[in-house]
């Protein structure tokens, strides 16, 4: 029989889910809609430009399609286990917020993972001002990564809190 799967474990397969759909979503637009290397609107603080990305984050290790799978593949095993069996250890990878976090973050990964395994690179589109193009899976893996890094300082300080208490009370 399939072992029951936690509530956790659910919401955080959904909301990879969702990011990966919006991500694929919003990239096969922006691919059917805009011109490679065009923009909408072509000038202003905000545009939404067609990009093609062979690279990383800020067009890091240009070409390197087999690498960046790779990195990309174990990044996901790695969320994914620390989702799924490290929360058994650390309460604070069951807060609400940390599994959104960890959701958020697989999510990315694998948006951008299946663009660089099917097509050979990552649709990016965003523009902001002179910050480099991104997408929605880039936005969903640094929000993760900033939650979860918070959640983490929040756990870590709560635990140094309870540590004084004790020893004060001996």
């Amino acid at each position: 029989m399939f072992a029951k799967i936690s509530r956790h474990a659910l919401y955080f397969f959904l909301i990879a889910t969702v990011v990966v759909i919006a991500d694929q979503a919003t990239k096969n637009i922006v691919k059917n809609t805009i011109q490679l290397y065009s923009s909408w609107p072509e000038t202003g603080f905000f545009r939404i430009t067609h990009f093609q990305n062979t690279g990383a984050a800020f067009s890091i290790l240009q070409d390197s399609r087999i690498l960046l799978c790779i990195i990309s593949s174990v990044g996901a095993l790695a969320v994914a286990f620390i989702a799924l069996y490290f929360s058994r250890r650390f309460v604070f990878l069951r807060w609400r917020s940390s599994v959104l976090a960890l959701g958020l973050m697989l999510g990315g990964t694998l948006g951008n993972w299946i663009d660089r395994v099917f097509i050979g690179y990552v649709t990016d589109f965003i523009s902001v001002w002179i910050w480099p193009n991104f997408n929605i899976a880039d936005s969903a893996l640094v929000v993760g990564c900033i939650l979860l890094s918070f959640n983490l300082f929040r756990a870590s300080g709560a635990e140094q809190s309870r540590e004084s208490i004790s020893t004060t009370d001996g």
